[in-house]
């Protein structure tokens, strides 16, 4: 197994290639929840969380790679954990960080179900997410080295996106739905709803489950740095246009979730419609092209527990294709589950608060410092020492406000 996992370094993925399913990760979901989270913030507290979280989840992301080359043997965010807390803590974290990238692609296949219904108000929201369902899911059968192309067509959907809806913004010469007479917006927030905006904000930058299986899977792991650095770059110009913009198309009234593309922008009369049943299909198409990437770390936590079965290694080399067979299946199924909560459970906005308050912040920020002083602890010097203690701090209080508010009713907040 070990050397299966060496060639599949040596032949993973280019530079070029990580940064396309880095990028792909991160300018995923979350950028549709931005407005909401400024209007919830104001521009001060907003523009300082959103630079808040941006340079603490780029400093995380080089952490978990250094915390991950801590010893031989470490490609996964459980490996990780088991690292620096014994292999009794493996399950939990294993736990956790699926349930973060549950809830991620959860998200996506609600985005896919909310956005074609706006086109096909006829069809049932239900069977347009089985639909999606049937088209996602043989993507999680590919090699993440092959992803990269769908993450390219995700990357220019995105991009795509934000043109179009400056475009829209400046069409439109009247408020609402103009970046020429913008919306009231607020400099400072409304303090009752502030907490909302902490997981909204934190949400754009849930990619670190994802990170480990990017760094393993590269060509040449020294780029990695670099490679964050680039992906950074990128998603921070794609956030903060689509965020000020549709923030200043709307101001105050910006709806919650998705409906700032498929509402604000479709039931806002003075667009031209050809172009924002365009944005509606990019918006439906961005989640394609992230799906198997984001599942791609709990199938190869699942594919890892069966190998380590003695039994289930006896089965699996005991007749012809039974190890192809059950990591067909294995996918199949994780991904019928995604999809079974995504028809029950099918508020977008309650999933991404709950995603980025609990489960970015716990992910992406608090668990990596937490490795790191672990690991490394004796040989940090006293300034990022304290770094990683001042991140878990404000992350931790910043993940239970924003959290308990994820779950207050809405006329609450």
């Amino acid at each position: 197994m070990q050397d299966i996992k060496h060639e599949e370094t040596y032949i993973g993925s280019n530079f070029r290639q990580s940064i396309f399913n880095s990028c792909n990760i991160l300018i995923g979901i979350g950028i549709l929840a931005l407005p909401l989270g400024f209007h919830y913030s104001g521009w001060v507290i907003g523009i300082s969380l959103f630079a808040f979280c941006l340079g603490v989840t780029n400093y995380t992301a080089k952490v978990l790679a250094k915390c991950l080359d801590y010893e031989e043997g470490l490609y996964t965010y459980a490996d990780m954990g088991a690292a620096a807390f014994g292999h009794k803590a493996r399950l939990a974290i294993s736990i956790l960080f699926s349930l973060e990238l549950i809830a991620s692609a959860t998200a996506l296949v609600i985005l896919v179900g909310d956005s074609l219904h706006t086109l096909f108000s006829d069809t049932s929201i239900i069977l347009l997410k089985v639909i999606a369902w049937m088209v996602m899911t043989p993507l999680t059968l590919i090699a993440i080295r092959y992803l990269s192309y769908f993450s390219l067509l995700g990357i220019l959907s995105a991009i795509s996106l934000v043109a179009v809806i400056i475009i829209d913004g400046f069409i439109k010469h009247d408020k609402p739905g103009s970046l020429i007479d913008h919306m009231e917006t607020e400099i400072w927030p409304s303090w009752a709803s502030l907490p909302m905006s902490f997981g909204l904000i934190m949400a754009g930058f849930t990619g670190h489950a994802v990170f480990p299986t990017v760094y393993r899977d590269m060509q040449d792991p020294r780029q990695y740095p670099k490679m964050v650095n680039i992906t950074y770059a990128v998603t921070t110009v794609v956030y903060l246009l689509l965020a000020v913009s549709g923030y200043l198309m709307f101001g105050n009234t910006t709806m919650q979730e998705v409906t700032l593309i498929t509402q604000n922008i479709m039931l806002t009369d003075g667009y031209w419609r050809p172009l924002n049943n365009f944005v509606v299909w990019l918006v439906a198409i961005n989640p394609i092209a992230k799906y198997a990437l984001t599942l791609n770390p709990i199938n190869l936590t699942l594919e890892l527990s069966y190998y380590s079965s003695p039994f289930m290694e006896e089965c699996l080399n005991s007749g012809r294709g039974r190890r192809t067979a059950l990591k067909v299946l294995s996918r199949i199924l994780v991904s019928t589950i995604v999809v079974f909560i995504a028809i029950n459970f099918p508020q977008f906005d309650r999933i991404m608060g709950v995603l980025g308050s609990f489960f970015s912040f716990t992910i992406s920020a608090i668990f990596p410092c937490i490795c790191h002083l672990k690991l490394y602890g004796e040989t940090l010097n006293r300034k990022e020492y304290l770094l990683n203690v001042g991140i878990i701090i404000i992350c931790c209080i910043l993940s239970t406000f924003g959290t308990i508010w994820a779950f207050l009713p809405t006329d609450h907040v």
